[in-house]
C-alpha cells in the first residue's frame, strides 16, 4: 500500500528549497483530488501493516514529518475537505521550538496546537526526541530518542503513540531493535532496505506532479526500478518520476 510522505505545507513553494521539505497547499490539494478521482481511498497508517485484499480496492496512507506549525493552519483544512486521515510525526523535545536541522529554521507545533490537531482527528506519531541521526548514537541515547520520546508524547497526549518515523530515514539494526522493544506497532522510513513492519517504505510526494504521483502509487515506478534496462533509459525515467 503506498504511503505518502510530506513535511512542511506552505502557501507558495519557494524558488529554492534546499531541504526539499516544502509543498504548497495547491499541490497537496491537487494530489488528494487526483487520488480521489482515481478511486484511491485514504486509510489510517496502521492498515499499511497488513496486505490489502483485492476487494478493498485502491488504498493509500498519508504522513507528515517533523510537526511544522503549518500542518495545523494549512494542511488540516485540506485534509478535512477530503475526509483524509493522516499521521503527523513530531519531535517530542522540540515541541514549540524550531526545526533547527533545516537550512532555514521553521516553527514547529506548540503543545496547544498539537492537542488541537489531535482533537481534529489527526493521528500523532513519534519522530524521536531531538531529530538526530539515530544510527550515530550510542545505545543508551537511542533508547532515550525512541522509548523516552514515546513516553513523553503519550503523557502529553493522553493516548497511545503506536508509530515511529526515523529522523532523516536513518536507522541500523540497533535502532530497529530499540523501536520494536519500545512497543511501537510499526515504523515509517524512506525507501531503502527491505520493506516491513519496522521499515514501512514511503513515497516522498513533496514536489511530485499528479502525473508523477500516479506512477508512484500505481507501482509502475517501483516495477521499473527492478527491471534490467539500459542505464541511460533508467536515468531518463528517474528524471521524469
Amino acid at each position: 500500500m503506498p504511503v505518502l510522505m510530506y513535511h512542511r505545507i506552505v502557501e507558495q513553494e519557494p524558488l529554492v528549497d534546499a531541504d526539499g521539505v516544502c509543498t504548497s497547499v495547491a499541490r497537496l490539494e491537487a494530489h488528494l483530488a487526483w487520488l480521489a478521482a482515481h478511486s484511491y481511498l485514504c486509510v489510517p497508517l496502521d492498515l499499511a501493516l497488513h496486505r490489502a485484499h483485492k476487494s478493498e480496492g485502491r488504498r493509500f496512507a498519508i504522513t507528515f514529518d517533523d510537526g511544522y506549525a503549518e500542518t495545523l493552519r494549512l494542511a488540516l483544512p485540506v485534509l478535512q475537505k477530503h475526509s483524509v486521515p493522516a499521521t503527523v510525526f513530531v519531535v517530542s523535545g522540540m515541541i514549540g521550538g524550531d526545526a533547527v536541522w533545516n537550512h532555514r529554521p521553521a516553527r514547529l507545533l506548540t503543545h496547544d496546537e498539537l492537542l488541537e490537531l489531535q482533537s481534529a482527528g489527526v493521528f500523532i506519531g513519534c519522530h524521536g526526541r531531538t531529530h538526530r541521526r539515530l544510527s550515530t548514537l550510542p545505545r543508551g541515547e537511542i533508547t532515550s530518542e525512541v522509548a523516552g520520546a514515546r513516553d513523553e508524547l503519550q503523557q502529553m497526549l493522553g493516548t497511545p503513540v503506536p508509530f515511529f518515523a526515523y529522523p532523516h530515514h536513518d536507522f541500523d539494526a540497533r535502532v530497529l531493535t530499540a523501536v520494536a522493544d519500545a512497543g511501537f506497532a510499526g515504523a515509517a522510513a524512506g525507501r531503502t532496505g527491505v520493506h516491513g513492519r519496522y521499515n514501512l517504505h514511503r513515497i516522498d510526494a513533496a514536489r511530485l506532479s499528479t502525473w508523477q504521483l500516479g506512477l508512484h502509487v500505481s507501482g509502475v515506478h517501483r516495477w521499473a526500478r527492478r527491471q534490467k534496462i539500459p542505464a541511460t533509459v533508467r536515468r531518463m525515467v528517474a528524471r521524469l518520476a
